[in-house]
Parts: structure tokens; C-alpha cells; sequence
């Protein structure tokens, strides 16, 4: 919440337009045992992949429900979540996969300055501390954008309890401003409950 109130100033969970993305990245969420989402969450993801053709890319300690039925699974060293989601954003950010239009319009930060903070945070440098291969992440990381708009993360406890969990999720929830899914049909979205921006 606290990494959704930073980017967004909206406190509440994130909750991604599932059934009608094309892409799902998730960080250590476990959609189909245990989440804010319940049941229908669950359910609307697997409308997104199975009607929609959504790709469910997981990234978990463990073989969880989610994970083993996820199109992709990879196996991070625990609290690296945010690493890989930092070489995402290098690999999106230098070879020019962004929505510049997106982060023009809506955000308070230029691609050269974004372009600075993320240069150490390379692919390989994520296999370095995560163990997922850096060819996945480059690969990954050019997926996303080319399903954007219809492309959405999804994080929970998995990457945020941490002692950095509020780090690994701001680094993931930057993905999606990056491609501009961001309140867009099948991106990035948050409930409509709450407390902060009722529009």
C-alpha cells in the first residue's frame, strides 16, 4: 500500500484488469490460494489467460498453486523481487520500449533521469543477485511492453515482506508506468474503494 500511496497517492491494493490483460507479471503472489483478490480474482485471471490469452509470468520462492500454474515460473532468491523487476525497467528503459507519451503526461520524472538511476541495474547484475538468468529478464522484460497497455503486475506478501519489500514493489509497480498501463483496460489499476482519489 505504502508503495501504491507513493506513486499513485492512492492507499489501497493494487488489482490489476486480469481478465482483459495480455500480460501478467507477478512478484510473489499467490492469486490462486491466497490474495486480496479471492476467489474472483482468481477467476478473472484465468479468464485473462484462458479467453483472453493473457501470459501469467511468475516470479516465487516456491511452487506454489499460482506459480505451477503459471505459464512461466522462475525461482528468485527471497527479497530479490525488485532486483528483477529493476533490470525489467534497464532493459525497457535502454532499449527504448517505454510510453514516453505516458510518462510525459503523467509523471514528474524525465526518461534521462530514470535512464541514470537505472544504469547499474542490468540484467546481469539481476542474475547476479536474483539466480533468474538474464536472458529471461531481457526477454521478459521486451514482452511486457509489446503487450502494453493490456499488461499488469501483481505483488503482494511474496515481495513486500521483506526488510526492502517496499522497494522490491516500488520497482514493480515503475514497470507499469514505464510501458503506460497505468488505469488502462487490461493494466495496471487499484480498487475503487479507495480513500484517497475517487475519480
Amino acid at each position: 500500500r505504502a508503495a501504491n500511496l507513493t506513486y499513485l497517492f492512492e492507499s489501497d491494493w493494487d488489482l490489476g484488469d486480469y481478465e482483459r490483460s495480455k500480460y501478467i507479471l507477478n512478484f510473489g503472489s499467490n492469486m490462486f490460494e491466497a490474495h486480496q483478490g479471492h476467489i474472483a480474482g482468481a477467476q478473472r485471471v484465468q479468464r485473462g489467460r484462458f479467453l483472453n490469452g493473457a501470459k501469467l509470468v511468475t516470479f516465487d520462492v516456491r511452487m506454489s498453486n499460482t506459480a505451477g500454474n503459471s505459464d512461466e515460473f522462475f525461482m528468485p532468491s527471497p527479497g530479490t523481487d525488485g532486483a528483477v523487476a529493476l533490470a525489467m525497467a534497464h532493459t525497457i528503459l535502454f532499449e527504448e520500449l517505454y510510453d514516453e507519451e505516458f510518462l510525459t503526461k503523467w509523471t514528474n520524472v524525465t526518461v534521462k533521469d530514470l535512464k541514470r538511476e537505472m544504469k547499474d541495474y542490468t540484467p546481469a547484475w539481476a542474475e547476479s543477485v536474483s539466480t533468474v538468468p538474464a536472458a529471461d529478464i531481457a526477454r521478459i522484460a521486451r514482452e511486457f511492453p509489446a503487450a502494453a497497455p493490456a499488461a499488469t503486475t501483481m505483488c503482494n506478501r511474496g515481495s513486500s515482506a521483506h526488510v526492502n519489500g517496499y522497494w522490491n514493489d516500488r520497482a514493480i509497480i515503475l514497470l507499469n508506468a514505464l510501458v503506460g498501463s497505468v488505469g488502462q483496460k487490461g493494466g495496471f489499476n487499484w480498487m475503487w474503494t479507495g480513500g484517497y482519489d475517487k475519480k
